[in-house]
């Protein structure tokens, strides 16, 4: 796209130096640290792409930790009342076991 400008190029220096005292008046309430800090967010923004930025893709999901099988076999008596919770037991043992790994 063609842009038409009344500057010419000779004019292009002074204009910008009185365009930059003007900005530095208004800015003179702040202090050097703060002058600075603007100047180099108008570089800063003059030297950015005015596209967005490309996103990253997005991550893919993990695959699912494979299970083993596990067998408990009790063989002392009075331990077959205990047979769900023990298997429970190790079954979140190895739930807890897949997660930290």
């Amino acid at each position: 796209m063609n842009v038409e400008s009344w500057i010419t190029v000779e004019e292009t220096p002074a204009l910008a130096q009185a365009a930059r005292e003007a900005i530095d008046g208004r800015l003179a309430r702040f202090t050097d640290a703060e002058r600075a800090a603007f100047w180099a967010s108008i570089r800063k923004a003059y030297n950015t792409p005015y596209n967005d930025p490309v996103k990253p893709a997005a991550p893919k999901p993990a695959d699912p930790v494979p299970t083993a099988a596990v067998e408990i076999h009790l063989s002392a008596p009075g331990l077959a009342e205990m047979a769900l919770p023990l298997a429970a037991i190790a079954s979140a043992a190895l739930v807890a076991e897949a997660r930290a790994a």
